[in-house]
This record gives C-alpha cells, sequence and structure tokens, in this order.
C-alpha cells in the first residue's frame, strides 16, 4: 500500500472541495440551515410548552448526530461520482493505485471533511442554542461518532458498489438511501413508537441503536452499553460486508467493461 498514492488522492479533493460551492453547501450550508431552522423551531416549543425535559436539547442533538451520519455517507459516495463526472474514474484506476488504496484515501479525505462539519455544527449549537455537544455527550461522545462514520461508510461502499453495477440510473441513491432508512433508524423518537414489522428492520441498523442511547443520555442521564456494543457489532459485521461488495462489483465491472461505461 502507497501512502503517496493515497495522499495524491486525498489532496486533489481536498483542493477542489472549497472552489465548489455545491460541496461547500453539502458540507456546511445544508447542515447548518437544517441545525437552524429546527433550533429556531424547538426554542419557541420550548418558551412556549411547560415540559420537564428539555425538548431543544433533544432535538437538537438527534439533528448534529442525524446531519453527521448523512454527511459521512453522502461525502463517501460523492468523492467516487466526482471521478465519474469528471470522467477521471478510467485514469485512476490505470494507474498503479488499488482498490484499497482507494478506500483508505476516501475514509481519510470523508474523515477530513466530517471534521469540520462537525465543527461548524458545534460552533452554531453552542452560539445559537446554548447546546454544548461535548459536555452534553461527555465520555461517550467519541464512542458515538465513530459507530456513526462506520454506518456512514458502510453505506457509502455500498452505494458505490450499486453505481459500479448498475451505472448512472441509480447515482440517486447518494442522496435517497437514507431519506428512506431515517424512519427505521428511530432519530426523533423510540423503536417502540414504530409498528411491530417496523421495528423489526429497525432492530437490524446499527443506527437505531445509537440515536436510542443518545436519547437516554440527554433525557436521563443514563445509558446502556449493551446497546452501543450491539451497534458496534452490526456496524464491523455491515463494514466487512460492504467492503466485500464494492471488491466483488468492481472486479465484475472491470471484467466486463464498465468501467469505461462509466467513463
Amino acid at each position: 500500500m502507497s501512502y503517496r498514492r493515497i495522499l495524491a488522492i486525498v489532496i486533489r479533493h481536498l483542493y477542489v472541495w472549497p472552489r465548489n460551492m455545491d460541496r461547500l453547501m453539502g458540507s456546511f450550508g445544508w447542515p447548518i440551515l437544517e441545525i437552524t431552522i429546527w433550533g429556531i423551531t424547538m426554542s419557541y416549543f420550548q418558551q412556549n410548552l411547560s415540559n420537564s425535559l428539555s425538548v431543544l436539547t433533544v432535538i437538537l442533538g438527534s439533528v448534529i448526530m442525524w446531519q453527521i451520519l448523512a454527511r459521512t455517507q453522502t461525502e463517501i459516495s460523492i468523492v467516487f461520482l466526482d471521478e465519474v463526472w469528471n470522467k477521471n474514474l478510467i485514469n485512476i484506476f490505470s494507474s498503479p493505485l488499488t482498490k484499497g488504496e482507494f478506500l483508505v484515501s476516501i475514509v481519510l479525505l470523508n474523515t477530513i471533511k466530517i471534521f469540520f462539519t462537525i465543527l461548524s455544527l458545534m460552533i452554531v449549537g453552542y452560539f445559537y442554542f446554548k447546546f454544548n455537544l461535548i459536555s452534553s455527550f461527555g465520555l461517550y461522545l467519541p464512542f458515538l461518532l465513530l459507530n456513526l462514520l462506520l454506518v456512514g461508510w458502510s453505506v457509502g461502499f455500498f452505494v458505490i458498489g450499486v453505481i459500479m453495477r448498475f451505472g448512472y440510473r441509480v447515482q440517486e441513491l447518494a442522496w435517497a438511501i437514507f431519506l428512506v432508512t431515517q424512519p427505521f433508524s428511530c432519530v426523533f423518537y423510540p423503536i417502540s413508537a414504530l409498528p411491530p414489522w417496523a421495528q423489526s428492520i429497525a432492530l437490524l441498523l446499527p443506527s437505531s441503536y445509537l440515536f436510542e442511547e443518545m436519547r437516554n443520555i440527554l433525557s436521563k442521564n443514563s445509558i446502556n452499553m449493551s446497546n452501543l456494543y450491539i451497534s458496534f457489532t452490526l456496524n464491523i459485521i455491515y463494514l466487512s460486508l460492504s467492503i466485500w461488495f464494492f471488491s466483488a462489483m468492481f472486479e465484475k465491472a472491470r471484467e466486463q467493461g464498465r468501467l469505461v461505461k462509466l467513463n
């Protein structure tokens, strides 16, 4: 594995990132807009409704965590789609760059971008709504963030594999997949609020366990560690499967000449 080739991919995309308004809006604009809208809305409700539970804290925590998860997956997929849209995919994989190096490079790039997304959400949450992400989650924050990143990477690699298999016509999956899974992730409500058939689906998603415990931390100042362990275990299983799926679809696309067609 060549770290120089990995850094070449990372630096290339970091160079383009601040010069592309669409990418900047994805990393900063839309997440900040959503937390602002939700923050103002819940501030109004909190001022006009008497409730022992801080609705604002739970909602803002949910929005921030969901944005981190959604942006992680979307940014992973968009790195690949950028190469497709710029007709650079065949050039990359005609070079000595390996599949493993490509995946490591987009994970590293994704981590850098998400760091700045998290930082911007923390600043807006604190200065506008007095929501402190670090003090709210305490020592559990690193573990929650790691699991959110693992979910995003798993789904992102899966989406890339699907695009390699079916081509341009499924690229909307990069944005749509989390809109479909959000109801089952139980971002704003407990799993018990879902009908029985939907609960069965939610229990298969690592994100549902994370948001369940996030609400427990914010509202009850307690946590069920077994849910976090289940989430982490599911993440490792799904990440391994998504990497395998990506590798299989890549080899199939190369054998059948679909990489050229994507270009």
